[in-house]
């Protein structure tokens, strides 16, 4: 436990060198990395009912974990929160305009590095393990190193680590942002939070209807490609404008400081939220009102919990500021990247299928500390060496 608490108190550290983060946002990263894994735990585990008996009544624990999409929507608003910063900063006169080409440079010494080490490592564990290449043509490897996780035939599913289907809708995201900037402005508000929603009404709208009869895993990875994602990288970018614009906008609609109460409404929102859909899946995924509702009141709840956490609240502070919180935040790429992989491997060894009364608890026992481990390591020899190359490129 030394050993572990002085790996956490390291990784922190190494944060706290970039001032311009707060670790309240680093730990809802964290929140939403570990949320995935759980998710993906809990699959392996054979989807088991989670149900614990509290004063004597049944309490449904299911949709915690069954529910893991919720860590990927919380990325995408955190995004759009961190990333439109700078940006709404521009349009309320704090700074200048961000420059796009350093702008992308970051974006992609982001993003990239790190998936391109895994995919490498991955294509040559399968090919030691079972002499076989995974990918099998030039065509495959380009959209592979290009990220192009998208429905044919522009893209390809990730057939190595299925985690990677998210990373373009990111990615798109960077490059759609400065165009939407002039929109980070409160007279401007509405428009900004009524285009994001109608555009993925839009998208979604046409996927369901030209894919009603495609497998579902395909009209999942389309439906959410932006703009289908527009809603969540939205609510974030609305957030961060009135975040920057705290002064301006009335008390009773955002505190000028604290704010524990909105914090404890989103997470309230948040919670309704993953333990309304369970109950709709069978019509969610066609041309339904909770289509078009759920994320958007999602992610309305999670830029509460943005906004409560950069405004000080002390509640939301000890959730997420804690540093055990922090330091999964700061591996949360990484873990992102890794958690399936370590979960494969498990579910391979020749014991695995022993594993009976309380898989579950087996199955998190002993990939969390593998888990945390690789992804620490991938943060420490890549991520943070780029990190760095980033910050260069800023300081010159």
């Amino acid at each position: 436990m030394r050993a572990i608490s002085s790996v956490i108190k390291h990784g922190v550290a190494c944060f706290q060198e970039d001032a311009s983060h707060l670790r309240v946002l680093t730990g809802v990263r964290g929140w939403a990395a570990l949320w995935v894994f759980m998710y993906h735990a809990w699959a392996y585990a054979k989807y088991p009912p989670l149900v614990l008996e509290l004063f004597g009544l049944p309490v449904n624990l299911t949709p915690l974990f069954s529910m893991g999409g919720v860590g990927v929507t919380i990325f995408f608003v955190l995004s759009g929160f961190l990333l439109a910063t700078p940006f709404a900063q521009w349009q309320a006169g704090q700074r200048e305009r961000p420059r796009l080409g350093r702008y992308l440079f970051r974006r992609v010494m982001r993003v990239f590095p790190a998936y391109y080490v895994q995919l490498a490592l991955l294509i040559l564990l399968a090919y030691w393990t079972s002499g076989q290449l995974p990918i099998h043509d030039l065509g495959t490897l380009v959209r592979h190193l290009l990220m192009l996780f998208m429905p044919p035939p522009l893209g390809v599913e990730p057939i190595i680590n299925l985690v990677w289907w998210t990373l373009p809708i990111e990615f798109a995201f960077y490059l759609a942002l400065p165009f939407l900037a002039f929109l980070l402005r409160p007279e401007r508000g509405l428009w900004l939070l009524a285009g994001c929603l109608s555009a993925m009404y839009l998208w979604r709208h046409g996927v369901v209807v030209r894919l009603a009869d495609a497998p579902l895993q395909m009209r999942v990875h389309a439906a959410y490609q932006l703009p289908g994602s527009m809603d969540a990288f939205g609510m974030g970018m609305l957030a961060a404008m009135l975040h920057l614009n705290r002064s301006r906008l009335p008390g009773w609609l955002l505190p000028a400081t604290g704010g524990s109460r909105l914090g404890l409404l989103g997470l309230a929102l948040v919670l309704a939220a993953i333990y309304w859909l369970p109950g709709k899946r069978a019509e969610y995924w066609s041309d339904s009102l909770i289509f078009y509702t759920w994320t958007p009141a999602l992610s309305l709840g999670i830029a509460a919990v943005l906004l409560a956490g950069v405004g000080g609240s002390g509640v939301l502070q000890r959730i997420f500021g804690n540093r055990y919180m922090v330091f999964l935040g700061l591996i949360s790429y990484s873990l992102y990247l890794w958690h399936l992989p370590v979960l494969t491997w498990l579910a391979a060894a020749a014991w695995y299928p022993g594993l009976t009364g309380g898989r579950l608890a087996w199955i998190l026992a002993l990939s969390l500390p593998s888990v945390l481990v690789i992804a620490t390591l991938s943060y420490l020899c890549v991520e943070r060496p780029f990190m760095h190359l980033r910050r260069n490129s800023r300081a010159s």
